[in-house]
Parts: structure tokens; C-alpha cells; sequence
């Protein structure tokens, strides 16, 4: 994969989740809430995920209307390419060119980079549905050897070493790469065998980010969070 194409950005403010409480006497087993993310203006890059099921996860259901303006741009990472596909929010047609950019997926689990137009203030997005929870089972989020970028399946935070992240098994030669959002690059946490297990340190992660994980063999991510 072309350095290049890593020297991009990931940003933003993560504000609140929320827990929709029962009305009356119907009970749901479903968590709905929101997430608000930020996106750097000024023709900058942010890099996000996906952190609540919005049922139709799509880039047009996720962003909709206005919520990017015209000539935004939207990254996402191909590994079988090494490179990224970009798709353009314009003001004709079904809003995105290419056109295939209204129903390209945008789940929890996926990652992607949004550049801003050069004339545009910070954007704030706010991310409306259903927390993912393990009732029916684990959820499994599959890294292969190589680069992906991703984003955490469910909206928690704190460092990759917290059990209740159980991203623990990264297999050793491992890199995660976080964006700094002032200097708009990259910082890389290798996983090591000895001390914390991450060298420079232990990276932390917040509901909402997105980030690269490039992957020595493959493992899978696995979650089985349940709301108590």
C-alpha cells in the first residue's frame, strides 16, 4: 500500500450516547441513542465509523439531504486495491457521483475518510440508532492480513487493552494507526509481546472513530457486549 495514501485525517468531538427508555408498558430489548462527530472544515480530512445500526446503513441513510455539503468527498479504503474509491456528494442526480455512492454501505464496523470542501466550517453529524448487542450471539468484526480501515461495532471507548473493548488478541506485529487530528496524520501503535503490549503505548479509542488496523495474519474482533 502506497504511503501516500495513508497520510490522510481522522477527527472529531464524540459527544453522548443516549438509551431510549420504554414507554408505557412495551418493553424493547433495543438501545437507540446518537452520536455526534465533527468533521475538521477548511478542505480537511476526518476519519469516522459508523457507530449505531441506522437499519438502513447506507451513505445516503447516514447522510442525508444537506448533511454533507456539495463537493464533499467520501474515502473508503479498498484492501484488494491498496487504495481508495471515492465518492463525491454533487447537486444532481441521485446526489452522489459516481451514482453507485448513494447505496454504498456505510455499517457499524466500516471506516471511512470524509474531506470537506476547501470553503466549509467544521460540519457536526449526528449518528440516530440501535446499539449492537451480542443477544443472539457474538459479534464478529474479520480482519485479513494487511490494512482495514474500521471502526469499533458498538459505541464504547476507552484503551484497546480494556476488556470490554476485547480487542486483545490483535496477533503481535500488528499496527494500529490513529489520526491526530492538529497534525492531521497518523500516529502507529505497534502490539508487542512484552510490557503493555503496545509500544509507543496503549491506544485509545472513542465512539465514532475510525482508524486502521494493519493486521500481521488474520484474527477476528469479537464482541459479546449486552446492555445491562
Amino acid at each position: 500500500m502506497r504511503t501516500k495514501t495513508l497520510l490522510l485525517s481522522a477527527a472529531a468531538v464524540v459527544a453522548g450516547l443516549i438509551s431510549a427508555q420504554a414507554q408505557s408498558n412495551v418493553f424493547s430489548a433495543n438501545v437507540v441513542g446518537y452520536v455526534n462527530r465533527t468533521f475538521e472544515g477548511a478542505g480537511k480530512y476526518s476519519m469516522i465509523a459508523n457507530p449505531l445500526d441506522a437499519g438502513t446503513n447506507t451513505l445516503t441513510a447516514i447522510f442525508p439531504g444537506t448533511a454533507l455539503p456539495n463537493g464533499a468527498q467520501v474515502l473508503k479504503f479498498d484492501p484488494s486495491i491498496g487504495d481508495y474509491v471515492t465518492f463525491t456528494r454533487v447537486a444532481f442526480g441521485n446526489g452522489w457521483s459516481p451514482t453507485s455512492g448513494a447505496t454504498n454501505t456505510f455499517a457499524p464496523g466500516e471506516g471511512i475518510i470524509v474531506k470537506t470542501p476547501a470553503a466549509s466550517p467544521n460540519i457536526t453529524n449526528t449518528f440516530v440508532g440501535t446499539v449492537l448487542q451480542a443477544t443472539a450471539g457474538p459479534l464478529t468484526n474479520s480482519f485479513a492480513a494487511g490494512y482495514k480501515l474500521t471502526g469499533n461495532l458498538i459505541p464504547l471507548s476507552g484503551a484497546v487493552t480494556n476488556v470490554t473493548l476485547q480487542l486483545t488478541n490483535v496477533p503481535n506485529g500488528s499496527q494500529l494507526l490513529v489520526f491526530d487530528a492538529a497534525a492531521q496524520d497518523f500516529v502507529t501503535y505497534t502490539k508487542v509481546a512484552f510490557g503493555s503490549g503496545w509500544s509507543p503505548s496503549v491506544p485509545t479509542l472513542n465512539p465514532g472513530d475510525g482508524f486502521f488496523i494493519k493486521a500481521s495474519s488474520p484474527f477476528n474482533w469479537v464482541s459479546t457486549f449486552v446492555v445491562q
